[in-house]
């Protein structure tokens, strides 16, 4: 919803002037308003910045940074506080005055009156910072689920933070590629934990608030606690699952349909967003406003099943097809709006459909990111079950006979059957590259600095991906590319309460009679007849294989050529050909996947250090 910045200088390195040089490179974040301060003190100075678009309280009232009544806290706030009327009603209670109708100020009142403990109260996505007078704090907090992103750097001199890497950049800092980083984006597509592509520069962690002291510097990191709900005696019974996931559910997409703007929903076949546009359009008198992407290629197009459930729930529905030229457009965008190479290829239709939405009168769009990693919507668990079961009690010698024998995906297949655990099996499963393949990409032995998760049930297997794929890909990628394009894209299945209360159920409910997703379909199936939702999933995926051979091949050639590849020699450029030539000989969605990170990578090197 905005674009935040800011800063605590020990050394006069930071004007302002390169603050408001960091805002505005946020500014497509925003749009309704922009603002900032500057304070100098004799141990420090410090700034906040906001691009703020305004969703909740539309009138200039609401334009941050915004400062408390008292003057004694100033906030700058990326998010969106679902529960904000619930909590204002609760303050006043208290005896607090408000001055305007925002969920930002409800918010800083909140801080003021619980402290660290806020986070048991809200009901939100969020990323804020928060200077705090009385206490000479910087108090910083990203939401439990990672919806809004945050990143820092750090070292004697200064602090900064900032939504998006490109702000960071403004300010005095060093480009260095990290390594590290670059080997997890080789094997996962994304980055993991705090690393990003840059060298101390960080993302700031998932359910954790940070305390800087302004004079010393010193540096208190937390993981806060939320409101976990308990559901005793309703954990067994089918029937009643149901209708306890029906009504959190309900209650996470209306929460999530809060706003002073018109509101819609990216609509595919899939029962995801089916559910979420079932269940807004059931609760509100006025048309929902859908919008689907299609294909020309059938096998990837979802557009005919969209309109049919848009159809059936009477929704006013927009269809738009993607062309070579907005591909070739959205994949050139792509460095500029991710700032890290962005291994999801799903980015580029997503992005062009996100562009189409800008151009209409919608400001907030309502996301099911989460659907898959809450109710096991993935065929790859059921793939790493199978396989995991197959290859524990299988002999050594006979594993090395079976990758002795595959003629294609030999790492590949070794990682998989010498997983130490179904998490592993999964991993290894997933992966674009394998351990051995990164290790001659690279030409150097590379250790994983992946942390190892021993699990053996479905529900460790949808953990993995809460914590890493979903964050860190999905949830990212909705982000940057919908506030590329001054979007507001709202996390409708991920409220607290509904994630606890999947984390509580058996293994049983998620992969039940062979189906996956079972109770999400259950509860879906009530708002949509099965005819209409019973199809194989395709999600937002591209004909990847048929472009890399055709409109991403000139690409290809530019960025993976041998005068590019020099700039920087992180990778053997004969294993980059070896990979090329395989693709061109034999089109396959593995090397695919593989020759997309490469590309993403080389097209970030350009843009941002070579």
């Amino acid at each position: 919803m905005c674009g935040i910045t800011g800063f605590i200088d020990y050394q006069n390195t930071i004007g302002e002037e390169i603050l408001i040089a960091a805002s505005t490179t946020l500014r497509h974040r925003g749009g309704d308003g922009y603002g900032h301060i500057y304070e100098k003190h004799e141990r420090y100075n410090v700034g906040l910045a906001n691009e703020r678009l305004a969703t909740i309280d539309t009138s200039t009232s609401g334009i941050q940074p915004f400062t408390s009544l008292c003057g004694n806290y100033t906030i700058t706030f990326n998010g969106t506080i679902y529960n904000y009327l619930d909590l204002r009603a609760s303050l006043i209670k208290y005896g607090v005055a408000f001055n305007t109708l925002s969920d930002t100020e409800v918010l800083i009142e909140c801080y003021k009156k619980w402290g660290h403990q806020l986070f048991e109260k809200i009901d939100g996505a969020f990323a804020f910072a928060i200077l705090d007078r009385t206490k000479k704090q910087l108090f910083l907090a990203r939401d439990s689920m990672g919806v809004k992103p945050l990143y820092y750097y750090k070292d004697k001199n200064f602090f900064v933070f900032g939504s998006e890497l490109k702000a960071l950049l403004q300010y005095p800092i060093a480009r260095e590629t990290n390594i590290k980083a670059l080997e997890q984006y080789l094997k996962n597509g994304y980055f993991i934990g705090s690393e990003t592509i840059f060298q101390q520069i960080y993302s700031f962690k998932k359910q954790h608030y940070f305390i800087i002291d302004l004079n010393s510097g010193n540096f208190l990191e937390h993981q806060f606690e939320t409101n976990n709900i308990e559901f005793e005696g309703i954990l067994e019974n089918e029937t009643q699952i149901v209708e306890k996931l029906d009504d959190l559910l309900t209650e996470s997409i209306l929460r999530r349909n809060v706003a002073d703007v018109n509101v819609g929903v990216m609509l595919s076949g899939g029962y995801d967003s089916a559910t979420v546009a079932a269940i807004l359009q059931k609760n509100q008198a006025k048309k929902l406003r859908t919008f689907t992407l299609g294909f020309e290629n059938k096998k990837f197009d979802e557009a005919p099943a969209a309109k049919e459930i848009a159809n059936y729930l009477h929704t006013n529905h927009s269809e738009y097809y993607i062309n070579n030229a907005g591909a070739i457009e959205m994949l050139e965008r792509l460095p500029d709006i991710f700032d890290e190479p962005m291994g999801d290829s799903g980015a580029v239709p997503l992005a062009f459909l996100a562009s189409k939405i800008a151009k209409e009168d919608i400001k907030v769009v309502l996301g099911a990111e989460g659907g898959d990693e809450l109710f096991a919507g993935y065929k790859n668990y059921q793939r790493a079950i199978w396989l995991y079961r197959k290859s524990k009690n299988m002999p050594k010698i006979f594993k090395k006979t079976l990758i002795n024998l595959s003629k294609t995906r030999k790492n590949k297949l070794r990682d998989v059957l010498f997983a130490d655990s179904l998490t592993g099996t999964y991993q290894a499963l997933t992966d674009y590259y394998s351990s051995i393949e990164i290790n001659q990409l690279l030409k150097r032995e590379v250790v994983s600095a992946q942390k190892k998760v021993s699990g053996e049930t479905i529900k460790s297997l949808l953990d993995f991906d809460l914590n890493n794929y979903l964050p860190n890909d999905l949830l990212l990628k909705s982000d940057r590319i919908t506030m590329h394009f001054g979007i507001d894209n709202r996390d409708a299945l991920l409220k607290t309460d509904l994630v606890h209360f999947t984390e509580k159920l058996d293994d049983k409910w998620f992969i039940k009679d062979n189906q996956l997703k079972y109770l999400l379909k259950k509860v879906s199936q009530k708002y949509i007849p099965q005819r209409l939702m019973d199809r194989p999933k395709k999600g937002f995926s591209i004909p990847l294989v048929e472009w890399l051979n055709g409109i991403y091949k000139p690409y290809l050639e530019q960025y993976l050529s041998p005068e590019n590849l020099d700039k920087h020699r992180f990778f053997d450029i004969i294993e980059v050909f070896k990979i090329k030539n395989r693709f061109y000989n034999n089109p396959n969605n593995t090397d695919a996947r593989k020759l997309w990170l490469l590309l993403q990578f080389q097209m970030w090197y350009n843009r941002y250090i070579g």
